[in-house]
């Protein structure tokens, strides 16, 4: 579970309120998705936690009358579109962040590199002895570690 988005709670849009009242008119206590659409109705908002057993159940197991007693397509879209907008704003923020200057915003604290170098980009060898740089080494060894990467 994205721990950003853990309390999140979603309001429910009058035009599914509408359709879920009228799936309740016609369906009986024992219907299936019965007690789930009069608590979205009383609560009149969805948590993160149900928006993404919903979907989830919406675009895999749930099918025919079960499929519209709990909103259908309208519900699917409602989730979609909420859960899309929320997970892509986070992302967004946190990518900002990393743009400028920041390291990695995607990893949690207790796996940061507090290193001195925490991109992992090596810095040029400067040769300081005459001989080295008479024999080009600090090349051949650039050369030879960047064959070790192509393989």
């Amino acid at each position: 579970m994205n721990s950003d988005l853990k309390n999140d709670k979603y309001s429910i849009p009058n035009e599914l309120k509408e359709t879920l009242k009228s799936n309740i008119s016609s369906m009986d206590k024992s219907d299936k998705g019965y007690s789930r659409c009069v608590k979205l109705l009383d609560d009149g908002y969805v948590t993160y936690s149900q928006a993404k057993k919903l979907k989830h159940e919406l675009e895999n197991e749930l099918s025919g009358d079960d499929y519209t007693n709990v909103g259908g397509d309208i519900m699917l879209t409602f989730l979609d579109t909420s859960l899309g907008h929320r997970r892509d704003s986070i992302k967004s923020g946190k990518k900002n962040r990393m743009n400028s200057g920041m390291k990695n915003q995607f990893l949690k604290t207790h796996e940061k590199d507090t290193s001195k170098n925490p991109t992992k980009v090596r810095k040029v060898k400067v040769v300081t002895k005459s001989d080295d740089i008479m024999n080009n080494r600090a090349i051949y060894e650039d050369i030879a570690r960047i064959k070790k990467l192509i393989k």
